[in-house]
C-alpha cells in the first residue's frame, strides 16, 4: 500500500508526534508498505524524510512553530503529497490533528485514514462534552467544573470560592482540549489566588477550562484495538505526577504492565474502556485513561483517539504483551479503519 504517515502539525504535543512518525514508518517500510512521511506544519511543502522529523520528544516546540495558521493543514491536504496515496496513517497528536479538523480536510478531499472520525475526535478532544456523554451512560468520571476565560471567569473571585467549596477536595486544572498534561495543574490544597493562577496557566493553552476532583489512587491506561481491551498498563511517576516531563523522559515512570490488579478488578476496568470506546464512536484503536481510588472504583478521566505511538509507548506496550507486535500493531490499526 502507499501510506501516509502524517505526524508534527502545530499542536504544543507536535515533537512527541514527529517520535511516533518516525516509528510507524519504519514499522510500515518493516512490512513492505511504500511510505511518504507528511508534516502538514510545512503546508504544501509537507513531505519530510526521517532525518528531518528525528527529535527529543522531551523539549516542547518553540511558540514560532505553534502559531503557524491552520492554513498550513489545509494547504497540506490539497497538495500533490497526498497524490496516489491508499490511506493516512494519522499520528498527530492534540489540537488542529486529533480533534477532527484534520480528519474532516482529509474527508473533504475523498482520503482514507486510520483511527476514529471527525465526530467521536472531537467529542473524545472536548474533555468537557466527553466526561457529559460518559456521565450520561453511567461510566464514573470524577465531579468537574468548568471555567470560560472569555466570561471573565478566572476573576470572578466568588465563582472560584464556589467550585473549591462544591468540589471540596483536591483539584485538577487542565485545558479542554490539550493532551500531554499540557498547561495542567494538580492543587492539594486550593484556595482563591492558587486556583485562579493554575487558571491562568491552562487558559494559554484553551478558553474552556476543566476543574476536576483530583482522585487519589492509582493511574490506570487501557488501549481498546477493535472490540478487545488489552491488558490492563498502572504507570508509577516517580514523584506522583504524570506530567509531561514523565510521559516523555526516559527512566522518570515506572510501567506495570499487565497491572497488579484482581481479575474483578481487571475485567471491569476493561470493559469500562470498551464502553467509553464506543459511547463516544471511536473508530479502530483508543487509550482510555483512568484513576483506581482506594475503594477499588475506576473513575475515567478521558479518551485517547491518537494516542502515543512510539514503539515503547503504552498502547505498544499493551499489544506486546497481548502477543502483537509494533508492525503488526500497525498492520491491524489499518485494517480497522
Amino acid at each position: 500500500m502507499n501510506i501516509a504517515v502524517i505526524c508534527g502539525g502545530i499542536s504544543p504535543e507536535r515533537n512527541v508526534s514527529l517520535v511516533g512518525g518516525l516509528a510507524a514508518t519504519n514499522a510500515l517500510e518493516s512490512l513492505g508498505h511504500s511510505v511518504r512521511i507528511i508534516d502538514p506544519a510545512f503546508g504544501s511543502d509537507c513531505i519530510r524524510n526521517k532525518e528531518q522529523i528525528s527529535i527529543d520528544p522531551s523539549i516542547l516546540p518553540s511558540n514560532e512553530v505553534l502559531s503557524l495558521p491552520k492554513q498550513r493543514l489545509l494547504e497540506c491536504v490539497m497538495s500533490s503529497a497526498f497524490d496516489s496515496i491508499d490511506i493516512a496513517f494519522l499520528l498527530i497528536h492534540g489540537t488542529n490533528g486529533e480533534d477532527g479538523i484534520f480528519q474532516a480536510m482529509l474527508e473533504a478531499r475523498g482520503i482514507r485514514y486510520t483511527g476514529s472520525k471527525v465526530l467521536a475526535s472531537a467529542l473524545a478532544m472536548d474533555k468537557i462534552a466527553s466526561k457529559m456523554m460518559m456521565s450520561a451512560m453511567n461510566i464514573m468520571t470524577p465531579p468537574w467544573a468548568i471555567a470560560v476565560k472569555s466570561k471573565g471567569d478566572f476573576e470572578d473571585t466568588e465563582l472560584l470560592q464556589e467550585i473549591i467549596t462544591d468540589l471540596d477536595g483536591a483539584l485538577v486544572i487542565k485545558p479542554n482540549n490539550q493532551g500531554s498534561t499540557v498547561g495542567m495543574t494538580i492543587l492539594h490544597n486550593p484556595d482563591i489566588d492558587s486556583l485562579r493562577e493554575a487558571l491562568v496557566e491552562a487558559g494559554t493553552y484553551a478558553d474552556s477550562i476543566l476543574i476536576e476532583l483530583y482522585i487519589e489512587g492509582r493511574e490506570l491506561t487501557v488501549a481498546v484495538l477493535g472490540d478487545e481491551a488489552l491488558p490492563v498498563i498502572e504507570i508509577v511517576p516517580e514523584g506522583g505526577f504524570y506530567d509531561y516531563k514523565h510521559k516523555y523522559t526516559k527512566g522518570e515512570t515506572s510501567y506495570h504492565c499487565p497491572a497488579d490488579l484482581s481479575e474483578d478488578v481487571t475485567e471491569f476496568v476493561q470493559n469500562l474502556a470498551i464502553s467509553a470506546h464506543k459511547v463516544l464512536g471511536c473508530t479502530a484503536y483508543s487509550r482510555v485513561d483512568f484513576r483506581l481510588d482506594e475503594e477499588q472504583v475506576p473513575y475515567c478521566l478521558e479518551v485517547n483517539t491518537i494516542p502515543g505511538f512510539s514503539s515503547t509507548s503504552l498502547v505498544p506496550m499493551a499489544a506486546k504483551e497481548h502477543g502483537i507486535e509494533f508492525p503488526e500493531l500497525c498492520e491491524r490499526i489499518i485494517a480497522l479503519s
